[in-house]
């Protein structure tokens, strides 16, 4: 494989040293030039999901006979829904920072593994792009850019399992074993060959075909976010242990080619690992004290061979207490595993496991990369697993709002304002408001803008994210929670000790009559968008004697701020403040200065009782059962409420109460509960005596 090479040996001052270097032997003069070369053509990412993240490679190598000299590596990060970092992986692995310049001989024999690592933290933004950009003396490549993509550019293969154990075969017999290939990429996954590497005795088969080397113009095509199960075979014609691998090329350009190792008719150990990378994202340091503020991650190793797994090492390297196996593990006096694991049992639903923790403790902000090596008697070799984490200032964003505890009317919008929310170890990209509990039946949610800010009861566009603020809009009286979640340039979401910024709103009437409406129906699978039943709030003054929907002595949709009391002055009038047709409400009278000595009768009709709910299927003829809750508040204090009156019928009429108004507040105003439901065409018997 060539010798690795090891950074701090190489670093060279770019630009002291000339683009071709002129040797002198007997005579003859070679000029010697570097031939940058590098593989694949780029870092390209398959779309994940935050939380998530992943590592690509690009080998460097020098084609040439001349030193190749390498200056200012860095990493262009156009990202606005994740991170890209840029590694090195050094001759044993350890992912390690970039140097600013360094040199390849050229004798062709050595090489840079650059590494770029991605973690996504926002699921539906558009797909990030980056660069890593090297400055050479090659003179047909002094200034290189290698793209970094993600999201939604080229196939992305996924195969599992990796190894496949045919246990015992008897020779003139066959067995099967299955490998699913799923496509993680954005576009077509096209598998152009399948060879197998080793014993011909295996073989592969998708659907009764046979898959076995260059598949010509019948590629096996995988759709996006989809998978296939290809049939693996072994058929012996004698006894004796077997071996080979079914390589499977792609248009993968990041894995063009994928190794499944194949074994039949011989016990042997086999080792799995999960997850083969370990993620911590971000932890708190503390440097200079004694405070651990351990980052946990739990590893699964299992046993997937025919025989026992013993597991006899578990070592980071480079060890310097930042990555740590916590799990107490004590070797076997006689064997010296740390651990056995007997062999899988094929009738079994799951492998033989063992649940390890790993530790991340950090003690500077920036990103550290290592290896877990994990010595079994699986392999000769370590199986090595990949460690991730950043080391911040603080373990998470600080949510806080500019206004914690409001008071304000019904009907009133507020502006809930998180800009003072603060990250020392970053920077808040993210404000999420959530409505956590509410007056029953208030449907109203934090939004960006409303559609029409005349009717805010017809909400508007959702609240984008990435904006501090967000409008919303009390649409009932009664006490508000709304928590507010932060969430920084890492994808860290607040946590404790403060999770949550809580606004509290308390919405109290300030007129002295205010009556309030709402309802809900069953059957309505989304109460708050534009389809759904329709019931209507009727306030009636003791002169429409025993009419409803009178054109002058009914408040109401048709007729929302009638003339009342003194002619002309408008403190004594009632007015519908909203009215609401699209499913549950609310709807509210306000009544500034009742007319002592008169009686107001407050009703409900059922305007609209059928809807299709948007639904195609559903007969738009049919009638929904409606549950409906009147409250009625005196100078801001609740006086009474009926709950959940059952309504199902068009027309129907809920007598709900009268409120006798007097000038005496210690005896007035007096509620008379009527709680009795009219049809269409009986309203004149609910009068007012």
């Amino acid at each position: 494989m060539g010798r690795w090479i090891r950074w701090s040996l190489l670093a060279v001052v770019l630009g002291a040293t000339p683009a071709g270097i002129v040797g002198c032997d007997d005579g003859v003069n070679v000029s010697q030039t570097p031939a940058l070369q590098f593989a694949p053509p780029e870092f390209r990412f398959p779309k994940l999901q935050p939380g998530q993240s992943i590592v690509r490679e690009v080998i460097v190598t020098n084609g040439g006979s001349g030193d190749l000299f390498l200056g200012d590596l860095r990493l262009e990060d156009d990202s606005t829904a994740g991170e890209f970092e840029l590694f090195v992986r050094s001759d044993d692995g350890q992912l390690g920072s970039v140097p600013s310049e360094l040199t390849l001989p050229g004798d062709g024999d050595q090489r840079l593994v650059l590494a770029v690592r991605y973690s996504p933290t926002d699921p539906d933004a558009t797909p990030d792009r980056g660069a890593v950009r090297i400055r050479t003396n090659d003179a047909n490549s002094e200034d290189v850019s290698i793209p970094v993509t993600s999201g939604d550019i080229g196939a992305e293969i996924l195969v599992s399992p990796r190894t496949l154990d045919f246990d015992s075969v008897e020779a003139g017999q066959t067995g099967v074993e299955q490998v699913t290939i799923t496509n993680l990429g954005q576009v077509e996954l096209v598998i152009s060959r399948l060879d197998v590497s080793g014993s011909q005795d295996f073989g592969a088969r998708f659907q009764d075909r046979n898959v076995t080397g260059d598949l010509g113009e019948n590629p096996l095509v995988v759709p996006q976010g989809e998978s296939i199960v290809l049939d693996v075979t072994y058929a012996p014609p004698s006894l004796g242990p077997d071996t080979a691998e079914l390589k499977i090329s792609s248009n993968d350009a990041a894995r063009p080619t994928v190794v499944v190792n194949l074994r039949a008719n011989g016990a042997a150990p086999c080792i799995q690992v999960a997850p083969e990378t370990v993620d911590f994202g971000s932890a708190l340091m503390v440097p200079g004290t004694d405070v651990e503020t351990p980052n946990t991650r739990p590893l699964v190793i299992e046993s997937c061979g025919t025989t026992p797994l013993r597991v006899t090492g578990l070592a980071i390297e480079n060890d310097d207490g930042t990555f740590r196996v916590l799990t107490e593990l004590t070797p076997d006096d006689e064997t010296g595993a740390l651990f056995e694991l007997p062999a899988r049992d094929p009738e079994a639903p799951a492998l033989p496991s063992r649940d390890l923790q790993i530790g991340f403790w950090p003690v500077e902000t920036r990103a550290y990369g290592n290896r877990l090596l994990i010595t079994s008697n699986a392999s000769d070799e370590p199986f090595p697993v990949d460690l991730f984490g950043r080391g911040v200032d603080n373990a998470c964003p600080i949510p806080a709002a500019r206004e914690t505890d409001l008071h304000v009317q019904p009907l009133d919008i507020i502006t809930l304002d998180g800009t003072p929310s603060s990250d020392p170890g970053g920077e808040v990209r993210k404000w999420r408001w959530t409505v956590v509990d509410r007056p029953q039946g208030s449907v109203s949610v934090p939004v960006e803008s409303f559609t029409d800010a005349r009717r805010p009861a017809d909400g508007g566009e959702p609240d984008e994210e990435t904006t501090p603020q967000a409008l919303f809009f009390v649409d009932l009286a009664g006490q508000y929670t709304i928590e507010l979640q932060v969430i920084d340039n890492l994808g860290q979401t607040s946590c404790e000790p403060k999770a949550v910024e809580r606004v509290v709103i308390d919405a109290v009437p300030d007129k002295d009559l205010h009556v309030q409406l709402v309802w809900s129906t069953p059957e309505d699978p989304d109460e708050t968008d534009s389809r759904g039943t329709d019931v209507d709030l009727h306030v009636r003054h003791q002169n429409a004697g025993e009419f409803w929907s009178d054109s002058t002595w009914d408040c109401y949709f048709r007729n929302v701020n009638p003339d009342w009391g003194a002619q002309g002055d408008v403190v004594d009038n009632p007015s519908l403040d909203i009215d609401d047709t699209n499913g549950a409400g609310p709807e509210n009278v306000n009544l500034s200065r009742p007319e002592p000595g008169v009686t107001y009768d407050i009703g409900a009709v059922y305007f609209r009782s059928e809807s299709t709910f948007g639904d195609p299927e559903r007969d738009p003829r049919q009638e929904h059962l409606s549950l409906v809750t009147v409250r009625v508040y005196a100078k801001g204090e609740l006086l009474a409420e009926w709950v959940d009156r059952e309504l199902e019928r068009v027309a129907q009429l809920w007598w709900v109460a009268s409120v006798e108004w007097c000038d005496d507040a210690s005896r007035c105003p007096v509620v008379v509960p009527r709680d009795e439901v009219f049809e269409e065409g009986q309203y004149q018997t609910a009068a007012s005596p």
